[in-house]
């Protein structure tokens, strides 16, 4: 299964993302129409894109008083019929994530749904800090990672 994975420290904030995002799933240049958001952490000096995580059991299902929230059997993308939302956001008070965005033109609640399998954002990011990549591979990616960075910590150890 692929997903958006995110590299906060590659992302410089320029929003870029956004900006194709709203322009691809909204027609218009403005990031309040994006389904992708990025975040300032100014105590940690990072952004923060935030995207639909497409969860296993998504909260947001849970919670949709409509049930127009589904999983996409082939992809286990997190779907939504936003014809039949009526609005009432609790799908978007149920996300964990705050990945779940309010479409002020539509009125209705939509999530990224990673633009059926090539997601706009991740072409375009000009730092590299969106990759859509199978999770499985992400998560070997950062146990590797990790496993490196113990790996010299215990070797300074000993060289000292």
């Amino acid at each position: 299964m692929k997903r958006i994975v995110i590299n906060t420290e590659a992302c410089d904030g320029c929003g870029i993302c956004q900006l194709v995002c709203s322009a691809y799933k909204a027609g218009q240049w403005h990031p309040a129409l994006s389904r992708i958001k990025i975040k300032p952490l100014q105590e940690f000096g990072l952004n923060l894109p935030v995207v639909c995580m497409h969860c296993t059991y998504p909260p947001c299902e849970i919670f949709c008083v409509m049930n127009l929230i589904y999983k996409e059997p082939d992809t286990a993308y997190t779907l939504r019929h936003e014809e039949i939302c009526i609005g009432c956001r609790a799908c978007e008070i149920a996300c964990p994530f705050s990945a779940a965005v309010w479409d002020p033109i539509n009125e209705v609640v939509v999530n990224c749904d990673l633009c059926g399998g090539n997601p706009e954002c991740v072409n375009y990011c000009p730092t590299g800090a969106l990759v859509f990549m199978d999770i499985s591979e992400a998560a070997d990616k950062k146990r590797r990672e990790a496993a490196g960075v113990q790996i010299l910590e215990l070797s300074r150890g000993f060289l000292e």
